[in-house]
């Protein structure tokens, strides 16, 4: 693995944590001064309420009154630990209260303020409120801030202990997502590894999963099998290639080999060398097909496709075959339904139809019938190729489009087995697909391309 610098496992596992812990700070942050807001607002509107009761006890009976007020404050059993209380007359002299000292900065009118004071001889933090009344006397009204401060003090304990626990939790989160997400890879790496040394039959294990990992997967063993497949093909095309021109070539050889040995006769000469130049264009003509099918899977082509009305493509082959097929006794018979236009190049469209219609008229029989019909739907144009000859054996069906297959039954007449090769290739060069089927009796071939 590269180092946790280049990794992007490394970094993704640990913006994972980084988030994860920003994500508690953000939540305990607002807590605490969501929590500690509320807890000094109700103080501030407790100490305005009861501030607000005795100026109006001041107002209706006078200093008296206040005072008793403010005795019973003090000795009804409520907030004893908290409770700061202090009325002072004109002259600056307590009345009553449980403040001993006091700066002055409690001559402050009507303020909410934080000061240091001395509660029962004890120093004390207190939110106070101080009220001077027209008659020179001052009243204060406040609380003491210890409990408040311990209180506010555990919900920061608390909070650092979460956020302990929090960055625990993410730092195993992370090395769990690191390990899980590492050993995922792992597995794709390790698979293309095995490939690039040359095992393909190599896959990557997806279960049942269906995250992105495993899509990706997914498509890599299909794109694994392709490639599989094509070298198959290759390696198979490749060893067809060899046999089947080796019998051609060997013919030629020993025709000339033959020709030299003997007398010099013109006529012999002549002879030899048609039938030499017969046998290289059948090799020519089999290159010109291999080359046909790998342009047509290359894609080359797509950029001269253009809206291609079938119609008049099926009436130029009709009138082009009809004679043939009437030569050898069969019956030629067009249907088509509308006007169907497919996305094509004309003349691969053309090459696929001509390679169906030389294969029946040459495997069909002499009185078979052969039948192209043509329709299309709401999304795709139908080409059906069918007679009712021999057909082909079910067991050949799914190889008929290999490269250099033949029946055996077929063996014997002219032929190379590409022709339904390169149907298969321009067919696919247009997003359509083709179909082979045992007519019973005959073959029938479906093309379905995408309408225009």
């Amino acid at each position: 693995m590269t180092s946790l610098r280049h990794s992007i496992v490394f970094r993704l596992a640990a913006g994972y944590g980084l988030l994860f812990l920003l994500s508690i700070g953000i939540i305990s942050t607002v807590f605490y001064v969501g929590t500690a807001g509320m807890l000094a607002r109700s103080t501030d509107r407790q100490i305005v309420a009861i501030a607000h009761q005795l100026e109006q006890v001041h107002e209706r009976n006078g200093t008296d009154a206040l005072q008793q007020a403010v005795h019973t404050l003090l000795t009804d059993d409520k907030d004893v630990e908290t409770e700061v209380y202090l009325l002072l007359d004109a002259h600056g002299s307590k009345l009553i209260g449980n403040l001993t000292a006091w700066p002055t900065l409690l001559y402050a009118n009507d303020t909410l303020t934080k000061s240091q004071v001395q509660r029962l001889g004890r120093n004390s933090t207190s939110r106070l409120l101080v009220h001077r009344f027209d008659d020179g006397s001052l009243l204060v009204v406040g609380r003491d801030l210890l409990e408040q401060h311990q209180l506010e003090r555990m919900i920061l304990s608390a909070l650092a202990l979460g956020g302990a626990i929090g960055l625990l939790l993410a730092m195993a989160g992370a090395a769990l997502f690191r390990t899980q997400l590492q050993a995922r890879l792992a597995s794709i790496q390790e698979t293309t590894h095995d490939v690039s040394g040359g095992n393909l039959s190599r896959r990557i294990a997806t279960d049942h999963a269906k995250d992105e990992l495993a899509s990706i997967a997914r498509d890599i063993n299909r794109m694994l099998d392709d490639i599989q497949r094509l070298m198959d093909i290759a390696r198979n095309v490749s060893n067809t290639i060899a046999h089947d021109l080796r019998t051609p070539l060997g013919r030629i050889r020993s025709a000339l080999e033959e020709t030299l040995q003997s007398p010099c006769e013109l006529q012999r000469w002549q002879h030899t060398a048609h039938y030499a130049i017969d046998e290289i264009d059948t090799l020519i003509g089999v290159f010109e097909k291999l080359l046909q099918i790998a342009e047509a899977e290359s894609g080359v082509r797509r950029q001269r496709f253009e809206r291609l009305p079938l119609r008049a493509v099926m009436d130029d082959l009709l009138e082009l075959y009809q004679p043939a097929a009437e030569a050898q006794g069969m019956r030629l018979g067009l249907d088509i339904d509308g006007a169907p236009e497919v996305l094509a190049d004309r003349d691969l469209i053309a090459n696929v139809l001509a390679n169906l219609l030389d294969n029946t008229l040459k495997y069909a029989g002499s009185g078979a019938r052969i039948h192209l019909c043509v329709w299309q739907d709401e999304h795709f144009v139908h080409i059906v190729v069918q007679d009712n000859g021999p057909g082909m054996p079910p067991d050949a069906l799914p190889r008929a489009t290999e490269r250099f297959f033949r029946v055996d039954d077929s063996r014997s007449q002219r032929g190379n087995g590409l022709g339904l090769s390169i149907v298969a290739a321009v067919v696919s060069l247009h997003r359509g697909e083709l179909k082979l089927e045992d007519a019973r009796p005959g073959l029938k071939v479906s093309i379905v391309l995408p309408k225009a």
